[in-house]
């Protein structure tokens, strides 16, 4: 995950008022897991069209603060995304029957937040609040490989690669705690899941700008798999 979204979760806080200071901790966010199928046909001996079905699942990422009026709140969100690619592949042909091919792609992405958790204490209660919520974003997908084809027997081939996939989403929004909500990045550099109601009332209270915050993230993949041409 790229260092921008990592450090506007490090500003995460339940709350805009500015004189409640928060002590947050963010673990976990840092490994994926990718599935994907795809589809591959040959426009000539050297390029190729690829359409790539997948999804990729970030590892849970967990927020924990604490504020200044003892007010604690811990949240593990789980983000897990879906991307359909249209990829080009030029191929580039090596002694032996061996094959150098490189692709570069573009597509969608549609990408669920889910969010578990709790929230309580403060200076008058010390009572716990579940926090739920499910937001969703869409937005676009990019892929670079490079990869060797060894050939095998029957036009099977054994391929070993390693490929950089990024998706860069503008905001999310969905459910949260029975709200239509969002995450919101103020300019002072707070950061947090409001519904809309509290973010209209918070530009005007506290003077300052809200955005929704947006998802770039970005994962080197190293594969191995096996290819069968059915025409050659």
């Amino acid at each position: 995950m790229p260092g921008r979204f990592d450090s506007n979760l490090n500003g995460f806080s339940s709350s805009f008022d500015p004189t409640v200071l928060s002590d947050v901790t963010v673990s976990g966010g840092k490994g994926t897991a990718t599935y994907e199928a795809l589809l591959r046909y040959s426009i000539d001996s050297e390029s190729k069209i690829s359409f790539v079905l997948g999804r990729q699942d970030l590892s849970t990422l967990t927020i924990n603060e604490l504020t200044t009026d003892r007010f604690a709140t811990q949240l593990k969100n789980d983000i897990f995304s879906y991307h359909l690619l249209v990829m080009y592949h030029f191929v580039y042909r090596l002694p032996r029957g061996m094959e150098w091919e490189n692709g570069l792609g573009l597509g969608f992405v549609s990408a669920d937040w889910q969010i578990r958790g709790y929230s309580g204490g403060g200076n008058s209660s010390t009572s716990l609040f579940n926090q739920r919520g499910n937001l969703r974003g869409s937005g676009l997908g990019y892929r670079l490989e490079t990869a060797i084809n060894l050939p095998l027997v029957d036009n099977n081939y054994f391929q070993i690669g390693i490929g950089y996939h990024h998706i860069a989403i503008p905001n999310f929004s969905g459910n949260y705690n029975g709200e239509t909500s969002s995450f919101y990045l103020g300019s002072e550099g707070r950061v947090g899941v409001f519904d809309n109601t509290r973010v209209l009332d918070a530009n005007v209270s506290t003077d300052q700008f809200l955005r929704r915050l947006d998802l770039s993230s970005g994962s080197w993949n190293l594969y191995f798999s096996v290819l069968h041409r059915f025409l050659d």
